[in-house]
């Protein structure tokens, strides 16, 4: 049986709970994932866990909106009605952070940009992600 290290201070049933399924890296901190190139969308986990919160970039000469949905994973359908929405401005950064407790997803974490805010409408592949997760 392999050795779980668990950050300082009382732990949270979450971080127990991915420590013994080996999600929890060793020095007890999130995780990271992060686009490889230029897309419009992301899948962070697939499963139950925690968003902390996210950078993006959009080379995008217009506004578009990033959005969050609690899925499995695999592409968003259109239409599909996101459960955090925020926009990005033109060639611009946008940074989100949900605080130290995070934003708990049932089901996954998927992240896309779209040109429509309150229903998915899937943006060019402009983007660049990174979300820090659980």
């Amino acid at each position: 049986m392999s050795e779980v290290i668990l950050p300082l201070g009382p732990a949270t049933s979450h971080q127990l709970e991915s420590a013994l399924s080996g999600e929890l890296n060793a020095a007890g901190l999130p995780l990271n994932v992060s686009s490889l190139a230029y897309g419009n969308s992301l899948v962070v986990k697939s499963g139950p866990g925690v968003c902390y919160g996210f950078s993006v970039y959009s080379s995008n000469a217009s506004a578009q909106w990033i959005q969050l949905f609690d899925q499995q994973g695999g592409t968003i359908a259109s239409g599909a009605v996101p459960v955090f929405i925020a926009t990005v401005a033109a060639t611009s950064n946008l940074g989100v952070y949900f605080g130290p407790m995070g934003r708990y997803f049932q089901q996954g974490i998927v992240i896309g940009n779209s040109t429509t805010g309150p229903t998915s409408t899937a943006g060019s592949a402009d983007t660049w992600f990174d979300v820090q997760y659980w």
